[in-house]
């Protein structure tokens, strides 16, 4: 039985892709860097920040870049929305009883204010899991399994909802059903490769998804 569901908030909860594409080239433009393809960041996507600026820019200073990468957030003022209907999807889920969380490769100040600022009221989750909040980041299952223990379920009896390939190995190496959305890093043919059953067009669909196919025992076994 589903008890708690786990939302990656990137691309799943909130419409950030574009700007955090943008946020990286203009970084690196600024400390002429060179600077990487969309596909080539888009890949990358939820990792934590220092992670991504490691790859992408082996020899960077990454304190500096990750300052001046959150600064530009700050100081322009980012807008990024909710993904259409999340919002009323995640308001629905909360009161239909299950317990929610969310994780992120962010910093927690940066999650707290994209989700609130995209309309969200952050006492819906009950547990929230920033970059700074365990050792290990996705895609090791310790997020995932950290969030699960905040929430008081065990994994059997939570769904991970995500977009991007660490959530995907998050979620098998945590033994968590995981369902995908295709309003992030993925479309369907890249899921489709990685042998993902629950997909679906975006969180508005969630709610059908926990009610009937999750609901009658018909998930995915965890790979």
């Amino acid at each position: 039985m589903i008890k708690a569901v786990v939302f990656d908030v990137d691309g799943v909860l909130i419409d950030s892709n574009e700007t955090i594409i943008q946020a990286y080239e203009k970084t690196a433009e600024k400390r002429g860097l060179r600077i990487p393809s969309p596909q080539e960041i888009i890949d990358l996507m939820g990792r934590p920040l220092v992670e991504i600026v490691r790859i992408l820019w082996p020899n960077v200073n990454v304190e500096l870049f990750t300052k001046d990468f959150r600064r530009l957030f700050m100081d322009e003022d980012l807008v990024v929305p909710a993904i259409k209907g999340a919002v009323e999807i995640v308001k629905e889920i909360r009161e239909s009883g299950l317990r929610i969380g969310a994780i992120s490769g962010k910093i927690m100040f940066f999650i707290e204010r994209h989700l609130k600022e995209a309309g969200f009221n952050i006492n819906w989750f009950e547990a929230v899991v920033s970059f700074e909040t365990t050792k290990k980041h996705k895609p090791d299952p310790e997020p995932l399994l950290y969030a699960i223990n905040r929430l008081g379920v065990q994994p059997t009896e939570a769904v991970y909802v995500g977009d991007s390939i660490s959530d995907y190995e998050c979620a098998k190496n945590a033994e968590v059903e995981y369902v995908a959305v295709l309003t992030g890093s993925l479309n369907r043919e890249d899921l489709k490769k990685l042998k993902v059953k629950n997909v679906i067009d975006s969180v508005a669909a969630l709610p059908d998804l926990l009610r009937n196919t999750l609901a009658r025992g018909q998930i995915d076994e965890p790979h």
